[in-house]
């Protein structure tokens, strides 16, 4: 049995030669192997990676394997899992869960297609009709105009409204 130093060192200690070090498309992700097999997809987010790879296996992943086989903690595996079965608009896949006899659940994903990064479509600019210059209505500028200071200069706005309604009505 190792002391817990020992064991966190071996833990922590990922190192790759410096060709396999691969850098996916999200900045908030370290870096990470990328297999051989999905290395044309450089560029995109990680969980896309994984997602290609997984369709390429053609059977039921568990997060072991993506573990193994991008050198990341079971941890992020299992995030990335998860990501994949709940967020991600651009993957469809299945899950399946199977109780092991210690009532632990074991969770597998299957994909089944990996949907291509739409490209922003370019909105074109449309054209705006000018500001029509012409007066609405039958109000003269300067009753809008004092009707307005009178309003913003007095506290019973609401009742000099209310009134000129009522002897406009009559």
């Amino acid at each position: 049995m190792c002391p817990d130093n020992t064991r966190a060192k071996k833990q922590k200690q990922l190192i790759f030669p410096a060709d396999d070090i691969h850098y996916p498309g999200q900045t908030n992700h370290d870096a990470c192997y990328i297999p051989e097999c999905v290395r044309q997809h450089n560029g995109e987010p990680l969980y896309i990676l994984v997602a290609h790879w997984c369709l390429q296996q053609q059977d039921w992943v568990q997060r072991s394997q993506i573990s193994e086989a991008f050198h990341i903690t079971a941890r992020r595996a299992s995030y990335l899992m998860s990501y994949l079965r709940n967020k991600a608009s651009r993957v469809v896949c299945v899950c399946r869960r199977q109780t092991l006899p210690n009532k632990a659940q074991r969770c597998e994903i299957f994909v089944v297609r990996v949907l291509e990064n739409p490209e922003p479509a370019r909105r074109e600019r449309t054209v705006t009709p000018p500001v029509s210059r012409r007066r609405v209505g039958n109000g003269d500028r300067a009753q809008a105009n004092e009707l307005w200071n009178r309003l913003c200069s007095n506290r019973n706005a609401g009742k000099i409204l209310k009134k000129e309604d009522d002897d406009d009505g009559v």
